[in-house]
């Protein structure tokens, strides 16, 4: 996977919600790098033309594998929290080599 980030994007998130997410990540993947993609990553500030009202948020991990127990841990804390939307996570390693993302890092 290569992440872009040198270009200018900006986070669709609330900075509560950006708060919470960070604060899950910290406890549950400390060891990992998060980068925000997908519909919430716009290249232009304001631009939410690809943002609708059940966009989820997609999440690449990098770092060591998570073990079993984290990813499930993690992948509740997340679906049990006051998020207003589903957060996606992928690891970053189980990306296409090749696959070119927009990101924004967490």
């Amino acid at each position: 996977m290569t992440v872009r980030t040198k270009e200018k994007v900006e986070l669709v998130l609330a900075p509560q919600h950006l708060a919470l997410v960070r604060a899950l990540l910290r406890t549950h993947a400390p060891r990992h790098r998060a980068y925000a993609f997908g519909s919430r990553v716009v290249s232009e500030p304001g631009d939410l033309s690809r943002l609708k009202p059940h966009s989820d948020l997609d999440l690449a991990l990098e770092g060591p594998p998570l073990k079993l127990e984290q990813s499930f841990a993690l992948r509740e804390a997340f679906s049990e929290s006051d998020l207003p939307m589903r957060v996606d996570l992928v690891e970053a390693a189980d990306l296409p080599a090749g696959w070119n993302i927009r990101a924004w890092p967490l």
